[in-house]
């Protein structure tokens, strides 16, 4: 019960008693006919607060906290580090690739035509992805990393395509991220005002939907470093003319009407704060109990009193022990020991339990983030990597769609404007040409022989194909159909056998089938 129910219930009775035994057994009554528990109010439950704001409402005040308070623990905690860089190795690694999946008929080419493009789309992805970032340090890839890491640590990643025509540069597009600190609105207004609708430095349409960010020219934490400039905030639109984004906004939203993302480390924070205080404590007590403490307790007050005893050391306290060392003690004295218990026989519990909520939250099986696979065997190792990559999939289209087709779909077009796709008209064919099958980085084999088998029964059965199980390795079907063909051909050439071939040379075999 809140304090203004308390209030009110007080000013009743004063007035009314008769009309606050009526509330109070009407409130004890919706208390016991409650049809869910969870929403009783009895007092076993009278602690449970709840908001009943909305995301917006629930989220934006605190957001700031929760970023700083994620960005320090991964700064200072091992586990909390190594969460994360399982998470992005695991999403990004060494970078999501894209495949153009151009159709030739659906250009109206033919398909010697169709795969002329698309080697002319890769050809120009990757003249591009060395100079994506605007600061010349990043190529594509790492940048994938970097947004995946700020949408961990701060909820989101924002991203700005920019054309800047730099020296030795195939390309103008390049990006810029924009860490989500710097998105806020100039001034100390940043609510609805009359039809500004401004939420965190994000102007929002009549149907929620972003129109502008509002983005600080500089980082408001920078300190000394800060750039000053004329003004300190710009307001970028969130679409040009042509509806094409002018942010790409990554974010992880959980509820409608969510104009921020939340950290995704917020619902363990405490979890993490509490493993590393337990830890701390752990270790000072052990730390105590490795120093070997004895203490000598004195009856005699006259030689405690001037610092001295009657032992045969010669008048000198007894401050260390030696090995085969025999002491007499004075009359009177007497020697105890500090207690020097070993480490609890909780502790492994404690921690492992809290290490499994932790990867609960964050869809990481304990082998995961421990990176500990002692207690593992197949059966055991392949159903948590299943369950892991349902989470990592998730997040790899979620790049894919927000990040890599808008800014694959750029660079074509540009490249196209430059002379170096093959086409005529590019906005006839512009969806069929920007077209692609993007593919993550290999999670490799638990077993090699199991699956390798698995997916040849597959392909076999008709329920898979090469291309299907090559991106699930990371791999480029056509590359790898291309270099079988060119080792094979050189395997020809040197007389070697060819694998589903004869061992015999291929001057006999075409002689053999010559004389038959």
């Amino acid at each position: 019960m809140s304090w203004l129910s308390t209030v009110i219930d007080n000013t009743v009775s004063l007035l009314s008693p008769a009309a606050a035994l009526r509330r109070q057994a009407a409130r004890k009554a919706t208390e016991a006919f409650s049809n869910y528990k969870g929403a009783s109010r009895s007092r076993l439950s009278s602690h449970w607060q709840v908001s009943s704001g909305s995301a917006d409402y629930d989220l934006l005040p605190d957001l700031p906290l929760l970023r700083e308070r994620s960005r320090e623990l991964v700064r200072n905690d091992p586990v909390a580090a190594g969460a994360v860089n399982t998470l992005v190795d695991n999403i990004v690694g060494t970078g999501i690739r894209p495949q153009s999946v151009i159709n030739g008929s659906r250009m109206g080419v033919t398909d010697e035509k169709a795969a002329e493009i698309r080697r002319a789309c890769e050809a120009a992805w990757e003249r591009w992805i060395h100079t994506a970032d605007i600061s010349r340090r990043f190529n594509f890839y790492d940048l994938q990393a970097t947004v995946m890491r700020s949408i961990i640590l701060n909820g989101e990643s924002l991203v700005m395509p920019v054309r800047v025509d730099r020296p030795g540069v195939p390309y103008s597009i390049a990006l810029e991220l924009i860490e989500p600190d710097r998105v806020e609105a100039p001034g100390v207004n940043d609510a609805p005002n009359g039809r500004l609708n401004r939420r965190s430095g994000v102007e929002l349409g009549r149907h929620g939907n972003p129109v502008a960010y509002y983005i600080r020219v500089s980082h408001p934490g920078d300190g000394v470093y800060e750039r000053k400039a004329k003004r300190t905030h710009r307001r970028i639109p969130a679409y040009d003319s042509n509806g094409r984004k002018l942010i790409l906004h990554l974010a992880n939203l959980h509820r409608p009407g969510q104009t921020r993302g939340e950290p995704m480390l917020s619902p363990v924070l405490d979890a993490f704060k509490s493993l590393s205080s337990y830890n701390e404590a752990t270790l000072v007590s052990q730390r105590l109990s490795a120093c070997y403490s004895m203490f000598v307790t004195r009856d005699d007050p006259v030689n405690a009193s001037i610092n001295r005893s009657d032992d045969v050391i010669g008048n000198q306290r007894l401050t260390d022990i030696e090995p085969g060392m025999v002491t007499y003690m004075s009359p009177g004295e007497q020697i105890s020991f500090s207690n020097t218990s070993g480490l609890s026989t909780s502790y492994n519990d404690f921690v492992s339990r809290q290490l499994k909520t932790i990867g609960g939250a964050l869809g990481l099986p304990i082998e995961l983030l421990t990176k500990d696979f002692s207690q593992t065997n197949y059966s055991s190792a392949r159903a948590a990597l299943l369950e892991a990559r349902r989470v990592f999939q998730r997040w790899q289209r979620m790049i894919i769609d927000h990040l890599c087709a808008p800014v694959y779909e750029m660079v074509i077009e540009e490249a196209f404007l430059r002379g170096d796709i093959p086409v005529r008209d590019f906005a006839s064919v512009r969806e069929e040409l920007t077209r692609s099958r993007w593919v993550p980085p290999s999670y490799g084999w638990v077993d090699p022989k199991k699956e390798v088998e698995a997916a040849s029964a597959a392909i076999n059965a008709g329920l898979s194909s090469l291309a299907v199980e090559a991106a699930a390795q990371g791999r480029d079907w056509e590359q790898v159909l291309e270099q079988q063909a060119r080792e094979k051909a050189l395997r020809r050439e040197l007389d070697l056998r060819v694998e589903g071939e004869t061992g015999k040379p291929v001057e006999e075999e075409e002689e053999e089938e010559t004389d038959g």
